[in-house]
């Protein structure tokens, strides 16, 4: 099976951006532990610092499940409760 890989995009709102980012880095430090994760970076946008994106690359669809019923990302789902202006989440996979 092919690799899976997400794009989640957060807005987060303005008055939170300092508090968030410690949010996000704390979820990504906890995904990259995960023995099913490939690669979990975080990104800001270079035009909206409110404005970050979550690249991630799984195994598989059962890593991407055993990561959502984590501890660390039942806390990451907490603490941008709230907090967000919009989340999208894609997860597409290579087909060339």
């Amino acid at each position: 099976m092919a690799e899976l890989k997400i794009v989640a995009t957060i807005v987060v709102k303005e008055a939170h951006k300092v508090e968030l980012t410690k949010v996000f880095h704390a979820v990504v430090d906890g995904t990259r532990k995960e023995s099913g994760n490939i690669s979990y970076d975080l990104h800001v946008d270079v035009n909206n610092p409110l404005k970050f994106t979550i690249l991630e690359i799984w195994k598989d669809q059962q890593a991407i499940d055993l990561h959502n019923a984590s501890d660390h990302f039942a806390a990451f789902k907490r603490g941008i409760a709230g907090k967000i202006e919009s989340l999208t989440v894609d997860i597409i996979k290579q087909v060339y």
